[in-house]
């Protein structure tokens, strides 16, 4: 059964009014503060939607002005396809002090309850319908030594991948919003496993990235069939909890 949209968003309005959701940044960060010197309504929190693109400055660094200015607001993110483009990549974003790894979990934010999913489709992991070649990552990265000969290290793009393992375990849980890098199948580029999951999980609402552009107004026309609300957040842009644009991406200022 379909949870009612608009009543939640309605029991929950506050809530969701502050809870921002940020496109890929790809290294990008100044519109934050300047969306949150703006802001009309009180934030919460700030979710990042993956590809936040960083590898010579850990994470926490870089939120550290926000968190000195605005020191009531907490960040939660899940990883892109270009958070592993390299290892640097990779550990510059996990070294993110008190900030929340999203993926793979379910967690409370400002009552309301938030699922992760990171990373993206990678063919010669798991391409959806396709049956998956591995089933998780410890398997994928732990080939033995006749795959990683000489000192040599998996591709790093294998940390960001999405695994079959990874959403058997979320899709147990429950959930208010799902939040993730690829897309849902309402996308050209998108994947019914994502429906799926938003499904299992009994979401109303789901957010995306990834694909750098907002079919929002397309995905409402097929809102019935999907089961959910789904939103995209296009590169560089804001939306809250409720769907309601913040900032539309750099153009805007």
């Amino acid at each position: 059964m379909h949870r009612d949209m608009h009543e939640f968003g309605r029991a929950h309005a506050d809530a969701l009014r502050s809870l921002w959701f940020l496109g890929d940044v790809h290294g990008e960060f100044g519109h934050i503060a300047q969306a949150l010197l703006a802001a009309k309504n009180p934030v919460s929190w700030l979710i990042f939607l993956g590809d936040i693109d960083i590898e010579h400055r850990p994470f926490r660094e870089i939120l550290a002005p926000v968190r000195r200015n605005f020191p009531g607001i907490g960040v939660a993110f899940i990883h892109g396809n270009h958070d592993a483009d390299t290892y640097e990549h990779w550990a510059m974003l996990h070294d993110c002090g008190d900030a929340v790894a999203l993926h793979g979990q379910v967690v409370d934010l400002a009552g309301v309850k938030v699922a992760g999913l990171g990373g993206n489709f990678l063919g010669r992991i798991w391409s959806p319908p396709a049956t998956a070649m591995f089933r998780n990552k410890q398997k994928t990265m732990n080939r033995g030594p006749y795959q990683w000969r000489d000192g040599q290290r998996p591709n790093p793009s294998l940390l960001a991948a999405i695994y079959p393992d990874d959403v058997d375990r979320l899709s147990k849980l429950r959930a208010d919003i799902l939040v993730t890098h690829e897309a849902p199948s309402c996308h050209p580029y998108g994947f019914g496993a994502i429906d799926q999951l938003a499904r299992d999980l009994r979401v109303v609402r789901a957010f995306h990235g990834h694909q750098h552009d907002d079919r929002s107004d397309e995905y409402a026309l097929v809102r019935d069939s999907l089961g959910f609300d789904a939103r995209a957040v296009s590169y560089c842009a804001i939306k809250n909890g409720l769907g309601d644009v913040i900032f539309d991406g750099p153009k805007a200022w």
